[in-house]
């Protein structure tokens, strides 16, 4: 009886091996996105290839023919690189790529790229690769996977894309109010691009990750290259890339939930688009795509909210770093002598490049909208100097969903940082 159990053990453990051996033979074989040898994969976002060019990702895009559309920093010296494919077959195909150096560099030396790479025909590839020379040879290459290929079904109306958390960012309040204020509008998901940010604010951003909410896409700029909370170079300014590389991450994002999302809007953490005789931004969106059926990009008009000492109540959750959006309940006058940064809400399937305040390249129309219909409420710690607390309108525009937003915050507070 020992021996018939011995035999029928090691028996089923040959077999199993078998079973283990054959299944790898096929996923080498036909899944070569889970090879286990060859060049290693790219892990980071930001990837140097070298001090001039830093790939953050390739994107299938089949807009324009199918080809590859890669996201990238480089300097403006750059005019020649080369996109490897790396085809199923084993075969490496080289591409030089059409740089497409964004027109919105704001003077600094490095700035976001397109990169165009044709997609070879024969070649079925999941990995592509990058070099300054026309060479298939990829033996210190990482590779990096593609994209959006093949485009998924859209799975979500609205995402909102935020970048970017630096300064060991702290305003835990204001980030929590925000974007539970997304969630009542309609926000699906919140994409935020990450720098650095302080412990308390980790602990939300892991709260929103877990409930699904949320994707954190690290973003080490300052790693890579010397940056600043300018956005214009001007003379003596250290600094090799502007604003943290915010154009850069916005086109990621742009990319990253293309085919993913219904619209996506583009602003920063102090920033909340708000219809205004709509409740929500499905409406809203539903009213604006019957005024303007050929438009898919809409520029919506920036408003401060200050702090101001005509501010009271709502003195809840003092225990919390940052600021209380609630106690905004003043905007100041537009001051038209000078720009309004209107922030913009986007079918990103018509768009192919953005800048912070305007799309660059889209296949329809755009459109100002009217503050009739919708406004940036653009939530700032002092007013601007050239006017006094009696300027200040009075705008309950956020405290109308009070009703829901405050114990939706209050639910989150409780839950991460009780007293």
């Amino acid at each position: 009886m020992w021996r018939h159990k011995t035999v029928i053990f090691y028996t089923i453990s040959i077999f199993i091996c078998i079973v283990v051996i054959a299944f790898s033979y096929y996923v080498e074989i036909r899944h070569p996105k889970m090879r286990s040898h060859g060049p290693p994969i790219a892990t980071d976002t930001i990837t140097a290839l070298d001090s001039r060019t830093f790939i953050i990702s390739p994107y299938y895009d089949a807009r324009l023919g199918q080809s590859v559309r890669v996201i990238a920093i480089i300097h403006v010296s750059v005019k020649k690189l080369y996109c490897i494919f790396h085809c199923s077959s084993n075969q490496n195909i080289s591409v030089r790529a059409e740089i497409d150096l964004h027109s919105d560099r704001f003077g600094f030396p490095y700035g976001t790229a397109d990169l165009l790479c044709a997609e070879p025909s024969g070649c079925d590839y999941t990995y592509m690769s990058f070099s300054a020379t026309n060479s298939t040879n990829t033996s210190q290459s990482l590779l990096f996977e593609v994209r959006n290929r093949p485009p998924q079904p859209i799975s979500s109306n609205f995402t909102v894309c935020i970048s970017t958390l630096y300064g060991n960012y702290n305003n835990v309040l204001q980030m929590i109010q925000s974007i539970e204020m997304y969630k009542i509008l309609g926000a699906s998901r919140v994409t935020i691009y990450n720098t650095n940010c302080s412990q308390d604010v980790d602990k939300v951003l892991r709260h929103y990750i877990d409930e699904g909410t949320l994707e954190v896409v690290p973003w080490p700029i300052d790693r890579h290259l010397q940056t600043t909370i300018e956005w214009r170079y001007s003379k003596g300014l250290n600094a090799e890339i502007g604003y943290f590389g915010q154009t850069a991450s916005l086109n990621d994002c742009l990319y990253r939930n293309m085919y993913k999302s219904k619209f996506v809007l583009l602003n920063d953490i102090d920033e909340i688009i708000f219809p205004v005789k709509d409740w929500d931004w499905s409406s809203l969106m539903e009213n604006l795509q019957n005024k303007h059926p050929d438009t898919s990009v809409f520029c919506v008009e920036n408003h401060v909210f200050p702090n101001s000492v005509n501010s009271s109540g709502f003195d809840l959750w003092s225990h919390i770093p940052g600021v209380n959006i609630l106690r905004h309940s003043f905007r100041e006058p537009i001051d038209w002598k000078v720009f309004n940064s209107r922030k913009m809400i986007v079918n990103p399937r018509d768009v192919f490049q953005t800048s912070i305040h305007s799309a660059l390249k889209h296949s329809r129309n755009w459109v100002n909208l009217e503050s009739g219909m919708a406004i940036t409420f653009h939530c700032r710690h002092k007013m601007r100097n050239d006017i006094t607390s009696e300027h200040l309108i009075p705008d309950d525009i956020l405290r109308r969903y009070n009703m829901s937003l405050v114990p939706n915050v209050d639910k989150v507070i409780q839950r991460l940082f009780s007293q």
